[in-house]
């Protein structure tokens, strides 16, 4: 049996430092393979020597004299450079001839080692794979030639799939390069870093996903899983530009951490007047790594909120805990309410009208009578409650003592439809002391008129919601046991997941409703349709199936913004997309296309690598694809992938297009979970937060400055005014991960209790945490320890059987490793 199978460790002499060559005197017999980091490659294809000196004399001899079980193997790094790599890749003026030389060369200078370690990063994507794959079969040949002894390791991205790289290296493909080296140790140690935002450098998810594909299209045996030693400690107290650094993240070694584990370090460089204090990590039991909070005096999850509104809901995702709001809801306020009357109980009607318990439904003719009386003259507010049921009835008259107001909507992304409203009949009316009467006419049939209320004063505005969190903070005991606090005051970092906008929303289908497919709603134009669900839970996950043309219930769509995302099963053949009137804009899994058509005319096409999704996993593992058209006026923009990426704009100005019913259309069978029907030049922004501190101070957060765009206080949307890209009309990003905004300084004091109101102003926003913190500095600080390395060696061991684990780098590990580790001899 052999008892070091999968136990073999690999490690890099990147530090040079004292602790590095503490673990090769006292633990050489732990290690099998050492990657000496002492060279450099130019982009001419020279290799110079940089780093840790491993020249005759020099400390590293000693070890690699002591320890000749290791494999000492030459690491050759390009530092990161993407010219670099390009440069030997496409053999720009001989480079990558220059550079095999070379490895000759300092193999030859160095008869010793026992091979070269390849740690070529920052190439490109996907279609540079086959150059990449060819240039490290160049690499391993010259090795090979050269001595057939000598051993080639190739350090890789993090790759989950191909294609599958979080930092776009997509030129790396698993399978192609496996032949090509010896061993191959996979860099996933990188998710997290310096400017990300906080969190495990190499989470569960991520290192599950890497290993799962890497043991199907390589040879484990040849395969290291890579862990980091270290750690990253983000600074949250401020923003980077504030705290004069490009990124918030320091890296930490074990050791550096437990220094702010036991109260050695503080913000205030090292020394007063922030305290020294000794504080508690946490233990992450899922991705298995400790955690810490420096200086932070007291912390919430967005769930922890003590009070919140709807329409904020809880949710989970990734074990975070938040809330947002996916719509806004119309917030109204009522002062001293004189009359509050049913619109089901009417004085008389005439025409036809459909009265029913709370309201009346107006048809031909409809017309209906209130009566009310007020018994102190004054002035009033009168408000009226409606609903539009959809967007072809859409209008009613109603007047007071014969004073008319027409009611009327034809914004589609208006977000009221097929729900109830309040709206001002009349503000500040003067109205006498007995009867009044407020007369209610058809305008379109079908409109639903609830009631009224006459009151002091009326007012109303959409709402995404609002939280409150009560913050505690409390002294700390510091390294000299006495109670401390911060020197100057504390402030609120809010952690929050914001998105780039989109269109504003008229319609989110997920067929997930009880009734999916009412008739009310919509219509089948063509072939037949069925919804699939998954269990009979609340909203359980379901797919629209089926072929033809499946339409909402309207012909009046001309400009919209439509989005699907659907499936092709294992016998799928055609096209599928969407549609409005006669333009399709649809995936063609035949031609392995995003194409466009007008009628039979095909307008334009993108080449996209579309597959079949087997039967077995077409309900819960499908090969989900998007697709979605703009249209403005005779300009068609196409989008299709999970990034909502434009492939290509056409014109129909030569068409005659008059617009007509929407929806999804498929040739043949196909399923579809999600259509979105949006607004093809007003969007929503997910960006705007407005915070009440504990202190009572008041501050606005993430609205970002746009132009050829005008904006609607009212519902916080705007509105193209040119035909352009939106991410065209802003200098500012929108990052895709969690970002932080600060409060000023608050000088509140421990021992006391606090209030802070989170207001989203825009859906889509997750109140992700709070941090109440010492405003000299505090942080988020993930690094490694025994514990969490020793677990995901026993998961490279046992779980994917591969070669072992490697780590970056020797000298930043917590010593303790190293005995619970066997002995390579």
């Amino acid at each position: 049996m052999d008892t070091l199978k999968g136990r073999q460790i690999m490690v890099w002499t990147f530090m040079g430092n004292t602790r590095m060559y503490q673990a090769l005197r006292d633990y050489g017999d732990r290690i099998s393979q050492i990657g000496l980091f002492s060279f450099k490659v130019r982009a001419t294809g020279e290799i110079y020597e940089s780093g840790v000196s491993i020249a005759e004399g020099s400390a590293m001899r000693t070890y690699i004299w002591k320890w000749p079980h290791i494999k000492w193997l030459l690491t050759v790094a390009n530092d990161g450079t993407n010219s670099i790599f390009k440069a030997l890749r496409e053999n720009t003026g001989g480079a990558q001839d220059k550079f095999l030389s070379e490895l000759v060369r300092i193999m030859e200078k160095y008869p010793w080692c026992d091979g070269v370690d390849i740690d070529l990063e920052k190439g490109d994507d996907y279609s540079t794979a086959a150059k990449s794959t060819a240039m490290f079969r160049n690499i391993y040949n010259t090795v090979k030639n050269y001595n057939p002894a000598k051993l080639m390791n190739i350090c890789l991205p993090g790759m989950d799939s191909i294609n599958g790289s979080v930092g776009g290296e997509n030129w790396c493909v698993y399978g192609d390069l496996n032949n090509y080296c010896d061993t191959a140790s996979i860099m996933s140690y990188g998710m997290a870093w310096a400017g990300s935002a906080p969190g495990p450098v190499s989470p569960r998810s991520w290192l599950e996903g890497i290993y799962n594909y890497a043991v199907k299209v390589m040879n484990p045996d040849k395969v290291f899983l890579g862990m980091p030693a270290y750690g990253w400690n983000w600074r949250i107290h401020d923003t980077p530009k504030n705290m004069g650094v490009t990124y918030r993240g320091t890296s930490n070694t074990y050791y550096a951490a437990q220094l702010w584990m036991t109260g050695g370090y503080n913000f205030t460089d090292d020394k007063p007047p922030q305290p020294f204090i000794p504080i508690v990590a946490y233990w992450d039991d899922y991705d298995k790594v400790p955690w810490a909070l420096p200086h932070v005096y007291d912390y919430m999850e967005g769930r922890d909120a003590v009070s919140y509104d709807y329409p904020l809901i809880s949710g989970t995702y990734n074990r975070r805990h938040y809330l947002t709001a996916y719509g806004k809801e119309q917030k109204t306020e009522f002062d001293n309410i004189i009359v509050d009357r049913s619109g089901g109980n009417p004085d008389s009607y005439s025409g036809i009208v459909s009265v029913s318990e709370g309201m009346v439904t107006m048809g031909d003719n409809g017309s209906v009578t209130y009566k009310f009386s007020v018994s102190t003259a004054g002035t009033y507010d009168v408000a009226v409650r409606l609903c539009f049921p959809f967007w072809d009835k859409n209008g009613i008259y109603i007047s007071i003592d014969g004073s008319r107001k027409h009611f009327t909507e034809s914004r589609l992304w208006w977000p009221y439809w097929r729900t109830t409203f309040w709206s001002a009949l009349a503000e500040g009316i003067s109205l006498s002391a007995g009867m009044h009467t407020i007369t209610v006419s058809v305008g379109v049939k079908g409109v639903q008129f609830y009631g009224f209320r006459v009151c002091r004063s009326f007012s109303e505005e959409p709402s995404a919601g609002s939280a409150t969190y009560t913050l505690a903070p409390r002294k700390f005991k510091d390294v000299d046991g006495n109670m401390a606090q911060p020197d100057r005051g504390f402030k609120l970092t809010l952690e929050m997941l914001r998105r780039k906008p989109d269109s504003a929303l008229i319609w989110y289908e997920d067929f997930r409703d009880e009734n999916p497919l009412p008739e009310t709603y919509w219509t089948t134009l063509s072939g037949k349709w069925e919804v699939w669900r998954e269990g009979y839970e609340n909203r359980p996950y379901s797919q629209l199936e089926g072929s033809g043309q499946l339409a909402w219930q309207y012909s009046g769509f001309k400009e919209l913004h439509l989005r699907a995302r659907l499936a092709f099963p294992a016998n799928g053949s055609g096209k599928a997309g969407v549609f409005c009137g006669d333009v399709f804009c649809c995936l063609n899994i035949d031609t392995q296309r995003v194409e466009l058509y007008k009628g039979s005319a095909l307008l334009g096409s993108y080449s996209q690598t579309i597959s079949r999704t087997a039967d077995a996993d077409l309900r819960g593992n499908s090969a989900m694809y998007t697709v979605e058209m703009r249209i403005r006026g005779n300009r068609v923009r196409v989008y299709s992938g999970a990034s909502y990426t434009l492939r290509f704009t056409a014109s129909i100005s030569r068409f005659r297009f008059s617009g007509g019913y929407a929806g999804y259309r498929s040739d043949n069978r196909t399923v579809c979970e999600l259509m979105r029907l949006g607004d093809a030049w007003t969007y929503e922004p997910y960006e705007r937060f407005d915070v009440r501190m504990p202190d009572g101070g008041f501050k606005s957060f993430g609205r970002i400055s746009r132009s050829s765009a005008v904006w609607d206080e009212e519902f916080q949307v705007f509105t193209l005014t040119a035909d352009v890209e939106e991410s065209s009309t802003r200098s500012e990003d929108i990052s895709m991960d969690y970002d932080f905004f600060h409060s000023e300084l608050m000088e509140i004091s421990c021992g006391n209790n606090y209030t802070a109101e989170v207001i989203p102003r825009d859906i889509n926003i997750w109140i992700s945490r709070l941090f109440l913190g010492d405003a000299d500095g505090f942080s988020i600080l993930y690094y490694q320890d025994v514990d969490s390395l020793i677990y995901w060696a026993n998961q490279a061991a046992y779980r994917w059987k591969l070669r072992g684990m490697c780590m970056w780098s020797l000298g930043q590990e917590d010593m303790r490793l190293w005995e619970w580790l066997p002995k390579q001899i």
